[in-house]
């Protein structure tokens, strides 16, 4: 089911807002599809033109027929709108139809965006249109922040997305004046000749930020199991009794004896590849070209993993007490998902079966590793490879909160105090694939981050090591305002030049600070990681932008670089290093609202289908990649459709609020994984997953 709306009203009403009508069933899909009269007008408007491996045929009031020129191509379809008015501001959703009369596979990527020189205004969804297929493609389009005082968000908390189709992003178009969409196309095995239809863009799914539609809420919002209480979809649990039927099921699924997946080892390496030298610990080594990790064993391992393994989020009640159920109004928040499975297991048992049952799970799903933030019982039970992550002390340097001051005794306190108690677990353990220390800090672009230490107190350790190489370079203050064009009147006084007046000395001081700054950082991590846990590999950061300074410091020391890659392909990925690593993609994700949950992630499909496309075609890229030894999908479970405590709300678990797998989603990855070593030595063209063509 495709209703994107948990919550239905009271009595069947229409309701007018802003020159929308809301009927009975709310926030229902609506179907796809524009009139000839809309194509027809928005034809008028666009200028399309088609370039690459492909020519226009033909224009019609539906669109554009273009034939392709080349058995294995691509191309780009253009409308550009120079008078800026194409207007979806009550749309959810841009969309475009598409009608493959090819052989072969259309991998399409849809981009709309209101300023074609600034990527952050845009958005873009990536889809795998089957050979001969008529469908559309339909792009979700995220929006601003809300204002903290907007009535949705003191009434409903401060929520990703909210019912009406709004989602905050930091790219996002502005709706109201798209300039340009863009279909870019691949494809290989059609036969030259054979053409696709492409209809105009047009709006589809409603949206509205309007206060007024907050009185046709229907509460609570969500039932005792923190389900959102309408609409329906498959999986859904309508009572309580139903948990008793799904413990028998899955708890004989734990304890079969049948194996889904022939010839791996026991930590889930490959035992048909030639054997490489074992340690009895996890390495990486580069083999042929690509990068691996090498189990224990000597056997060649890459890992498919997933974050927060059996985990799940609180969400808050406090000063939303409207939202639940009467008999919780009273707590300051709950684990809807946590309190399921008590009621699944029973209070006293409930862990240690839904362990068993979770890694069950995942090996018969195909996973073979337990990503960051996965509970430490799991790890115990020497099912699965797992990792670790530190979290030392975070400093405020300047205006950047999360960031480590690599300079701070608290922080190098912080992090062996960390590590050592890790050690005293897991120094031995051979399950232990790595140490993540961070996650996503914020090493900013450019120097900014050097300019941040630059506004910080005289008693700061990073602005002191700062202020160190600075006298080391300048005999003295006169010396460097003469440098940088300034006019400071000592060392102390230094503070950030504004950018119009930077001169190439202040950019190049800035620079090497900041390479000295990530080398420190990187480096007192690599040195705890050997003085504590010398025999396991240092899996970095996690990054999640990738400013050139700080990863090329990070190939210095890190084992594996590891990197949050919410995009839709990683096919090109690359960072700036100064020593050849591998990658760990620690997370990435595909969020959908079939499950009534409002958000669709930090990268979004349209529906299920679409998810398991995009999944498959990301693991194909990362396996084609030779530097990438693995990814980790987050997370485990569907975040609350209220909201953790950030407000995060996506519907990107592999199962549901109430511990019911997302079956669709399974079946991607399992299809994936059962290829992955087969793929990853030899890959072919076409992606993982790939349906016959007819």
């Amino acid at each position: 089911m495709s209703g994107i709306t948990p919550f239905r009203c009271c009595v069947p009403i229409f309701f007018v807002c802003a020159g929308l009508v809301f009927p009975p069933g709310l926030l229902a899909e609506p179907v796809a599809v524009a009139t000839a009269t809309e194509r027809e007008a928005s034809l008028a408007r666009s200028e399309a033109k088609v370039s690459g491996d492909a020519s226009l045929v033909k224009k019609t009031s539906g669109g554009l027929v273009v034939r392709m020129t080349s058995a294995s191509g691509q191309c780009a379809v253009e409308f550009n709108y120079p008078a800026n008015d194409f207007d979806l501001s009550s749309f959810r959703d841009l969309a475009i139809t598409v009608h493959n009369r090819s052989a072969a596979e259309l991998d399409t990527v849809v981009i709309g965006t209101s300023d074609p020189a600034n990527y952050s205004r845009s958005a873009q969804t990536r889809f795998l249109v089957r050979p001969y297929e008529r469908t559309n493609l339909r792009v979700f389009l995220a929006r601003p922040t809300l204002e903290k005082d907007h009535p949705h968000v003191k009434t409903l908390g401060n929520l990703y997305a909210f019912p009406w189709g709004h989602q905050h992003h930091w790219q996002h178009p502005e709706a109201e004046r798209l300039q340009r969409v863009t279909a870019r196309i691949s494809w290989a095995g059609a036969k030259p000749g054979q053409t696709l239809t492409i209809s105009e863009p047009f709006g589809s799914g409603t949206y509205s930020i309007e206060p007024a539609l907050l009185a046709t809420l229907d509460l609570p919002l969500v039932d005792d199991l923190g389900q959102a209480r309408a609409p329906h979809w498959p999986g859904k649990i309508l009572s309580p009794k139903e948990l008793s039927k799904d413990v028998t099921r899955d708890l004989a699924l734990a304890r079969s004896t049948k194996s889904t997946f022939a010839k791996r080892s026991i930590y889930g390496g490959d035992t048909r590849a030639p054997r490489q030298s074992a340690t009895g610990f996890f390495r990486v080594e580069k083999l042929g070209g690509k990068w691996w990790f090498i189990d224990p064993e000597g056997h060649l391992f890459w890992s498919l993993g997933v974050t927060g393994a059996g985990d799940s989020s609180d969400t808050r009640i406090k000063g939303r007490e409207p939202l639940f159920p009467e008999n919780i109004r009273s707590r300051d928040s709950i684990n809807h998902y946590e309190e399921n499975l008590k009621l699944k297991y029973g209070d006293s048992n409930w862990k240690k079966a839904h362990a068993e049952v979770t890694l069950a799970r995942m090996r018969r799903w195909g996973f073979n590793t337990l990503g960051a933030w996965s509970p430490t019982d799991l790890a115990a039970a020497h099912r699965l490879p797992f990792t670790l992550i530190a979290h030392p002390n975070l400093n405020w340097l300047g205006g950047t909160r999360k960031i480590i001051d690599p300079y701070s005794e608290g922080f190098k306190k912080s992090l062996n105090s960390i590590l050592a108690a890790y050690a005293a677990d897991y120094a031995d353990d051979p399950w232990l694939l790595g140490v993540f220390i961070e996650n996503e800090l914020d090493w900013k672009s450019g120097i900014a981050l050097s300019e941040e230490v630059l506004r910080c107190g005289p008693r700061t350790p990073a602005r002191r090591a700062l202020v160190a190489l600075l006298r080391e370079r300048y005999p003295s203050v006169d010396a460097l305002n003469q440098a940088w064009g300034s006019g400071f009147d000592s060392f102390d006084a230094v503070r950030p030049v504004p950018s119009a007046r930077a001169t190439a000395a202040y950019e190049k001081d800035l620079r090497d600070y900041l390479t000295e700054f990530a080398d420190t950082f990187f480096a007192e991590c690599a040195a705890a990681m050997d003085k504590h846990l010398p025999k396991h590999l240092y899996l970095g950061c996690r990054f999640h932008n990738w400013n050139p300074i700080i990863t090329a410091a990070a190939s210095r020391h890190c084992d594996v670089i590891s990197v949050n890659a919410y995009r839709y392909s990683v096919a090109d990925f690359a960072l700036t290093t100064t020593v050849d690593r591998p990658y760990l993609i620690g997370e990435f994700h595909f969020g959908t609202r079939d499950h009534g949950v409002w958000g669709t992630g930090l990268t979004w499909a349209a529906d299920a289908r679409n998810q398991s496309d995009l999944v498959q075609a990301y693991l194909s890229d990362a396996l084609r990649h030779p530097n990438i030894v693995g990814a980790h999908w987050f997370q485990w479970s569907n975040q609350p459709v209220t909201g953790r405590y950030d407000g995060e709300n996506f519907g990107v678990g592999l199962v549901s609020i109430v511990d019911r797998p997302i079956t669709s989603l399974v079946k991607a990855f399992t299809d994936v994984a059962k290829g992955l070593y087969d793929y990853r030595l030899q890959p072919g063209p076409a992606r993982l997953g790939t349906p016959r063509s007819r």
